[in-house]
């Protein structure tokens, strides 16, 4: 099958490569800032695990190329891919124009992205108009299938998913979608076929019954020290109840990340732009900006409301591990805080310097090269992206290196009485002592 996939970004390169892999010909065509050129020599806009083998393996077998001319996309196929972050809708309504142009038969657009709830059937409305202006006959048919991939793990939640969402009022094109996406439905039924905009609105539902999941924990967790309570006792209580589980139950300093919060707020948006409150969503949202400073705070109270000339050590700046991305990260808030208390912050993390360099033009921030660099004659230790290299460090060393053993758990990862155990003092989210 011949198939183009608009947008270069991680959903869309995945997209591309995945179909490419199953034995579909297929176009990805940039409509953000990715370039063609370095596209085209296996050069990713993410450092996501395993996608640049899976690109470059698919422009050798030539089953992938990337292109420029949006014409040639739309000549190329009758399955069209919008593929785009939330943010790029003013782009996509410029590909759909250029498909009304160009398009000369049958065409099916699936639309991956997190667009407004309608918009499936607002593209599918205008596309049937530009073709009825041009006097062509042919079948239109918009399906929306929102995309549920995370960074660290994208390859395989396209290719192993739990779900693939459906939404379209037209069985033949529900046919034509499940037939392309039949090589990763192969253990269990997947699909989950329903209209146009309860699709679009499960993307969002989800992402808002998760950020609230986590908002809700965090309260707990920040509750549960005016009590000397360890939440970790209270999450294995909360995870031991079939209704509940253990995902999304770990306290923490906040969520992040170019799209989570995103789709909360369009949510939000969503919703009071047809009259109806979203309270919960936006306490949500506002709960978790203030957690993305609790490592802050405790260290503000422990050193007696002076931070500056204090030096920082912070172990992880991405949004969450195996990501490169620190985009609403909770390290830029807490790095924020600190400088402007005067502090001295050393940071190390093992794929997201380069990105942190390019979101943070302030001063007072030291990169440095190793985890153990980042020790040296500090005053406390944060730590805020549970990276697998954190998880065991060498606590003699770390205890050597800083001026004075303190260190803040922004995830929880450590035991605290190992911390104790070496002299550490150790806070965590919610593990009992209250400064």
């Amino acid at each position: 099958m011949n198939v183009s996939v608009f947008g270069c970004e991680l959903s869309g390169l995945v997209t591309a490569g995945a179909l490419a892999q199953t034995g579909n010909q297929v176009i990805a065509l940039p409509i953000g800032n990715a370039k063609v050129e370095e596209l085209s020599k296996g050069k990713m806009p993410r450092n996501e695990p395993g996608l640049k083998r899976l690109i470059k393996n698919q422009l050798e077998h030539k089953s992938l190329c990337f292109q420029e001319d949006w014409r040639k996309g739309v000549e190329h196929s009758q399955v069209l891919i919008l593929s785009v972050p939330s943010w790029r809708l003013s782009r996509a309504e410029e590909v759909i124009e250029k498909i009304g142009r160009y398009a000369s038969g049958e065409i099916l657009i699936i639309n991956q992205s997190s667009f407004p709830i309608g918009t499936a059937d607002r593209f599918e409305a205008k596309l049937k108009l530009a073709f009825a202006e041009r006097g062509l006959v042919a079948k239109v048919s918009v399906v929306a299938m929102p995309e549920f991939i995370s960074e660290g793990s994208a390859i395989n939640d396209f290719t192993q998913p739990d779900r693939i969402v459906l939404g379209s009022h037209d069985l033949e094109s529900i046919k034509r979608v499940k037939d392309l996406m039949r090589p990763f439905n192969r253990i269990t039924d997947q699909f989950k076929v329903m209209s146009t905009r309860a699709a679009e609105y499960t993307k969002y539902a989800v992402n808002a019954l998760l950020a609230t999941r986590i908002s809700l924990v965090n309260e707990l967790a920040n509750n549960a020290e005016h009590f000397d309570i360890d939440m970790e006792e209270v999450r294995q209580g909360l995870g031991s109840d079939s209704r509940i589980g253990f995902n999304y139950l770990y306290p923490g300093c906040g969520f992040g990340g170019p799209s989570f919060a995103s789709d909360v707020k369009n949510l939000v948006g969503t919703l009071e732009s047809k009259g109806y409150d979203a309270d919960l969503l936006k306490t949500v949202l506002s709960n978790n900006e203030t957690q993305k400073e609790v490592l802050f705070r405790k260290a503000w109270r422990f050193f007696n409301t002076d931070l500056k000339g204090k030096t920082i050590a912070i172990w992880g700046l991405s949004f969450k591990p195996n990501t490169s991305t620190v985009q609403n990260a909770p390290s830029l808030k807490t790095i924020e805080a600190l400088v402007a208390q005067g502090a001295k912050v050393k940071v190390y993390d093992p794929k997201a310097m380069p990105d942190f360099a390019l979101h943070w033009q302030g001063g007072g921030v030291e990169l440095v090269e190793n985890m153990y660099d980042a020790l040296e004659d500090a005053d406390a230790l944060f730590m805020m992206t549970e990276w697998k290299m954190f998880w065991s460090p060498d606590y003699a060393l770390m205890k050597s290196k800083m001026k004075s053993p303190v260190l803040f758990d922004g995830r929880n990862i450590y035991d605290k009485d190992v911390l104790m155990e070496h002299g550490f003092r150790y806070f965590g989210v919610g593990r009992g002592e209250r400064i």
